[in-house]
C-alpha cells in the first residue's frame, strides 16, 4: 500500500511546485479542470483519495496522522458531492477570482511540504 501513499504524495509535490513556480498557469488549469469535469465527479475523486489514504496508512509510519489527511479528505469529497448552501460554487469563486497569487504560492508551499511530508513517512 505504500505505492498508493508515494502516487498520492508525488501528484501534491507537484501541485505545490506548480502553484508556486507558475501561478497564473496553475489558476488557469485549475479553472478549466473545474469547469470540464464538474461538481460530482470531482467530489468523488476526493472521497476516493480519502478512502485509499485511509486504508493505506495502517503500513506507514505514522499511520495516524495519514489516516486524519484520508478522513479529511473523504470529508471534503463528501461536502462537494452534498455541496450544502452553495459551497462548492462559492469555494471555486473564491479561488479562481478572489484569491491573490501570494495566496496561490501558499498553497502550493503546504502542499509541497504536506507531500514531501507524506512521501517520507510511507
Amino acid at each position: 500500500m505504500q505505492w498508493i501513499i508515494w502516487l498520492i504524495s508525488l501528484v501534491w509535490i507537484a501541485f505545490g511546485s506548480l502553484a508556486i513556480l507558475y501561478t497564473e498557469q496553475t489558476r488557469e488549469f485549475y479553472g478549466k479542470y473545474t469547469r470540464q469535469i464538474g461538481r460530482v465527479p470531482l467530489g468523488a475523486v476526493a472521497a476516493v483519495v480519502g478512502v485509499l489514504l485511509i486504508v493505506a496508512a495502517r503500513g506507514s509510519v505514522q499511520a495516524g496522522i495519514i489516516a486524519a489527511l484520508g478522513v479529511l479528505a473523504l470529508v471534503k469529497g463528501i461536502l462537494i458531492i452534498w455541496n450544502p448552501k452553495g459551497v462548492y460554487e462559492q469555494s471555486v469563486q473564491w479561488f479562481m477570482v478572489v484569491a491573490s497569487d501570494q495566496t496561490y504560492r501558499f498553497m502550493g508551499i503546504v502542499s509541497l511540504i504536506l507531500g514531501t511530508a507524506l512521501f517520507s513517512w510511507a
